[in-house]
């Protein structure tokens, strides 16, 4: 299973850049759980709770970045997906450019993402996992 969850992310990660919302539907748990952990989440909220308000910050994200994720290095670790990615964004009004290196941890149920934790930083993701660099 941990080879499919990794190309479930790798998926999720595709429709996000496309801009596919049937698609990011399709991958989410409608209960997914998504918290921003340290750096933004001052300024964004901390955790949003089910697919839909997911959809809205995404959709509210859309409009003030032209943002895209690369994915860097993905793992399975244990029933987890540890994603280290880049964040390539511009700002929508000032096309202010910036590249910036994050980690992701999902968790799955019934083949779905149920949970995704944004950490500002591939350390803290690592650690999350229990990994050290």
């Amino acid at each position: 299973m941990s080879q499919e969850n990794v190309e479930l992310v790798r998926r999720a990660m595709q429709a996000v850049n496309d801009r596919n919302i049937p698609a990011i539907e399709s991958i989410y748990a409608e209960d997914v759980v998504y918290r921003l952990i340290g750096g933004l989440a001052d300024m964004m909220g901390t955790e949003f709770r089910g697919r839909d308000a997911l959809l809205g910050w995404f959709r509210e994200w859309n409009e003030t970045m032209d943002a895209r994720v690369d994915i860097d290095t993905i793992r399975d670790v244990n029933d987890q997906v540890l994603a280290i990615m880049y964040l390539n964004a511009a700002g929508a009004a000032s096309g202010a450019a910036t590249t910036r290196l994050f980690g992701q941890v999902f968790s799955f149920r019934d083949g779905r993402i149920s949970a995704q934790e944004a950490y500002y930083t591939p350390d803290e993701a690592l650690k999350a996992v229990g990994l050290e660099e």
